[in-house]
């Protein structure tokens, strides 16, 4: 691990953090564990997070244009990849003696198309903490870049990728997060979704581990799992709760329950340092058991995430979920016994899908009904570099013009919306007209079973209800201030003075108004 031990003059850096959902749904982790290594390595930090301020176009190309900073940091999953491009080439262009460094999924899965389409200087591949201290001590000691593992860069018109950069081991050597940088303490503090406003806490996501060993084929993770200490991960959690007064804890781990002994490790000490708060974590139909839920529940655990996917068995087998129906059916039914809130997420159009599979998906759907307090979406299948599923599509042509794929995939933002077909059963009408109606088919059974849950769940949604419930909560959790900004904003948008900042989409559209896009970079319809 590579404290700052760097010669390295202080730098002036601005990091940027993507807008994805246009909402403080998550903390954005992977951008905050870099800021807080910049930061104990003496550099001066600021943070332009999109998510949190929502600033059109106009008013980020002037943050870009006023501020002052010596590097460029931005990056994420490829669903950035609009906002990326964009940013990069503009600060080019505007600060051609920035060096610009990107990192997270969009580089580590499609390097070359990233660096033909922006203007960026180093991509990392793989963790940054490491890696970002050797580039900026690389550049300010004019040492060879080749000489930097884990990172992409040009030289004339050639990609160089240097070296693959060991995983960092010891978890506990990072620092925690940098809060402050990304004024959690205004922004992020949030409450869980599934909890209603007189159950509404603040609440902060955490790793405790990174890497799933799981091989599904829509999936992009690292596989090597590594796991912080629990004494470590209990001293976060400790601080959270002192700095921010934190009740609610979202596990950010790829799958927290993948080694059983740690997870109850933690789970006791919950327990016996009396930390006192509720959380949420991802779970796996096939390796979970009523005693283990038990510790979870005793230890505060209110909602597990399933990755079910699909309810039939060639589709499961197919997409390597190494999970049956009957597994899923019955995981759904022990959490419910234990306590817990099961979620659980749904793909439509995996290659093998039919008419015949969907069927079997939606029987599924309706016996784990029974069992939960409401009913989500299905997402489509969606191919995202790195996986299997892309390389798969690739070969059969369905994805030809990689960049332009890469562009809608940013610009639909969430794999709601449909982008691609993945099938040789369905039309692309057929799918999505399926996907429509199976959603309805699985909410009215879902309405049969729990006609109070349902209603609710309609009022949250569908009608003006959704919007003064999470007021109610702004001005819980936040106060009279920021409850106010809220309705404001609210009223100014109903009444079209201003644009809906959640419902901006940074897309080829805006490039093309601002005419700062490099030639070439971005693909014709």
């Amino acid at each position: 691990m590579i404290e700052s031990k760097h010669s390295s003059r202080a730098k002036r850096i601005l990091v940027v953090s993507p807008p994805y959902r246009l909402s403080q749904v998550g903390f954005p982790l992977g951008l905050m564990y870099i800021g807080a290594i910049l930061e104990r390595a003496g550099h001066q930090v600021e943070v332009i997070d999109m998510d949190v301020e929502n600033l059109s176009m106009d008013d980020y190309v002037q943050e870009l244009n006023v501020r002052e900073y010596d590097y460029f940091l931005t990056g994420g999953m490829i669903t950035c990849w609009n906002f990326v491009v964009f940013s990069c080439n503009y600060i080019k262009k505007i600060k051609p003696d920035v060096k610009i460094v990107a990192g997270g999924g969009i580089v580590s899965s499609t390097p070359q198309s990233l660096l033909s389409a922006a203007t960026v200087d180093i991509g990392c591949i793989g963790e940054g903490e490491d890696t970002i201290l050797d580039i900026i001590d690389a550049y300010e000691n004019n040492k060879p870049l080749a000489n930097v593992s884990g990172i992409v860069y040009k030289e004339g018109d050639q990609v160089v990728q240097t070296a693959k950069r060991t995983d960092i081991q010891d978890l506990d050597a990072l620092p925690f997060p940098a809060w402050d940088l990304f004024n959690v303490s205004k922004t992020y503090i949030r409450y869980p979704s599934h909890h209603s406003f007189l159950k509404a806490k603040r609440s902060a996501w955490i790793y405790t581990t990174r890497g799933c060993p799981f091989m599904c084929t829509f999936c992009y993770t690292e596989k090597a799992v590594r796991q912080r200490s629990v004494e470590n991960v209990m001293a976060e959690i400790r601080e959270l709760k002192e700095r921010y007064g934190i009740g609610h804890i979202n596990l950010s781990d790829d799958l927290f329950v993948v080694r059983k002994k740690r997870a109850i490790e933690f789970c006791e000490a919950l327990i016996k340092n009396k930390m006192n708060v509720t959380w949420s974590a991802t779970g796996r139909c096939n390796i979970i058991d009523p005693e283990f839920l038990k510790i979870m529940k005793a230890a505060g655990c209110e909602f597990m995430g399933l990755g079910i996917e699909s309810g039939s068995d060639s589709v499961l087998r197919a997409i390597k979920k190494n999970q049956t129906p009957k597994q899923i059916v019955e995981a759904v039914k022990m959490v419910q016994k234990a306590g817990i809130v099961p979620g659980g997420t749904f793909i439509l159009g995996l290659p093998p899908e039919t008419k015949e599979t969907v069927r079997e998906t939606v029987e599924t759907y309706k016996a784990i009904n029974s069992y939960r307090n409401h009913v989500n979406r299905f997402f489509y299948a969606t191919p995202y570099p790195g996986t299997p599923l892309y390389d798969e599509m690739v070969a059969k042509n369905r994805i030809g013009d990689e960049i332009r794929f890469f562009e809608q995939l940013s610009e639909k933002g969430d794999a709601v919306g449909f982008v691609i077909n993945c099938t040789d059963a369905f039309s692309d009408e057929e799918l999505i007209t399926t996907k429509r109606e199976i959603e309805t088919e699985v909410f009215n059974d879902f309405m049969r079973k729990h006609p109070w849950d349902a209603f609710s769940q309609f009022l949250s949604e569908k009608t003006k209800w959704g919007s003064i419930n999470n007021l109610l909560v702004v001005l819980k959790l936040k106060g009279l201030r920021e409850a106010i900004r809220l309705l404001v904003l609210k009223f100014k948008v109903a009444f079209k003075i201003v644009q809906d900042p959640y419902m901006r989409r940074w897309n080829r559209k805006n490039y093309a108004q601002k005419n700062i896009m490099y030639e070439g970079t971005m693909s014709t319809f």
